[in-house]
């Protein structure tokens, strides 16, 4: 489930996490304005993170999670960055609600935008109408003061934290106002009764309850986050159970390659994903900032070695059709016979490039090599025999990847 702990909301929060204390957030800095979330380490709590996200028109999210074991915070894979995001990844747009994202579009690029049919989005506004929210009850707690586990308030007890930060939130033109504060939302498959369990979200993947609690045990399977929990037990909506059951039954070529899928690779685009794994590791797993945009909770050191080398491959298999290999080979025979018409017999640059084609297209290179042979003889009077002795990085190359 959570990678990080969420502990509570910050005061200045446009939109609050209902259930959830609001804790002072007035010796950090603001944060950012753009559209991607900030993680900032507390500066009186190393072990805790602020994340910040600001929208320039719908105002900001501020909320304190538990660092991590390194340190890191969480940070959402989603590629909008939703500014809200409630029940288990349904996140809003500014004006609709949608489900979580789970299946990948190839034909726009981007995961499909699922609305949820008659969502509706509670703010702070139609809960503010309860003639019971008194402010003066309400709390505000210093980051120094919260405990592990800090606990979620509950009914009145929250009803009057939030009007607390209604009354003491900071007003200004750029900031919504609190029929814009977007609380969560309900919709009928959000309802109690229409969330499945555990065997239901099992049987919709054709796989047996307890093998989908190894996956979630070990953080495996793309398991979805659940949409709440009753009495401790998760529960999912039937469309996001659905979505993650179609997803585990498209086929392996819309997805990216596991390591039993890999074809094989051309001897130089081998050589090119082997160079990129260690630095595509390096990347996802060893700088800090990168990491913790995506990492979760139960991902290890392998399983991103293994991320990063299905990486490699892909950008090593994609290489073979981004090069107009045809026309380098043309390019390729026009400065060989350049280097011949100006005296010399083969150039570095030649011999590389060549060499190059022979590990990703050697098919190709013994036919330039050949041309550059035949264009020698027929232009310069070069007998083959003399002709042939061109191609040397070519013959280096192919015995180097035998």
């Amino acid at each position: 489930m959570a990678s990080h702990r969420l502990l509570a909301n910050g005061a200045g929060t446009d939109h609050p996490v209902p259930g959830l204390p609001f804790a002072d957030d007035t010796h950090f800095p603001a944060g950012p304005t753009g559209s991607v979330p900030a993680r900032i380490t507390d500066p009186d709590r190393p072990d805790l993170v602020w994340i910040v996200h600001a929208h320039p028109h719908l105002g900001r999210t501020v909320l304190l999670y538990e660092a991590g074991p390194d340190g890191a915070g969480p940070w959402h894979g989603h590629t909008g960055h939703p500014l809200v995001t409630r029940s288990g990844g349904y996140w809003w747009d500014g004006t609709n609600w949608f489900r979580p994202p789970q299946l990948w579009d190839a034909a726009t690029g981007d995961v499909e935008r699922q609305a949820v049919p008659a969502a509706v989005t509670v703010t702070a506004a139609d809960l503010l109408q309860d003639p019971r929210a008194d402010a003066g009850a309400g709390r505000l707690h210093q980051v120094n003061a919260l405990g592990a586990p800090s606990g979620a308030s509950q009914g009145a007890s929250w009803l009057h934290d939030l009007a607390r930060w209604a009354a003491h939130r900071a007003t200004s033109p750029d900031r919504p106002p609190l029929d814009r504060c977007v609380l969560t939302l309900t919709a009928p498959e959000l309802a109690g009764d229409q969330l499945i369990g555990t065997p239901a979200l099992a049987a919709a993947a054709a796989i047996s309850p307890s093998a989908l609690r190894a996956y979630i045990s070990r953080g495996q399977g793309a398991v979805p986050v659940p949409q709440a929990f009753v009495g401790n037990r998760p529960k999912w909506s039937r469309p996001v159970a659905e979505n993650w059951a179609a997803h585990r039954r498209r086929p392996a070529a819309d997805r990216w390659p596991a390591q039993r899928e890999r074809p094989v690779l051309a001897a130089g685009a081998e050589l090119i994903r082997q160079q990129l794994t260690p630095v595509l590791y390096a990347a996802l797993w060893e700088d800090p900032e990168r990491r913790a945009r995506w990492v979760l909770r139960h991902r290890t050191a392998d399983a991103v070695r293994q991320v990063a080398e299905d990486l490699a491959h892909l950008a090593a298999d994609q290489l073979q059709e981004t090069v107009p290999a045809q026309a380098l080979a043309e390019v390729l025979t026009q400065a060989a016979l350049a280097n011949i018409r100006a005296g010399q017999a083969r150039s570095d640059s030649v011999e590389k490039v060549l060499g190059w084609l022979t590990r990703h297209h050697p098919q190709l290179a013994e036919q330039t090599a050949a041309a550059v042979a035949d264009h020698a003889a027929l232009q310069f009077g070069i007998p083959h025999r003399d002709a042939d002795r061109l191609p040397t990085a070519a013959e280096e190359a192919r015995r180097a990847a035998a």
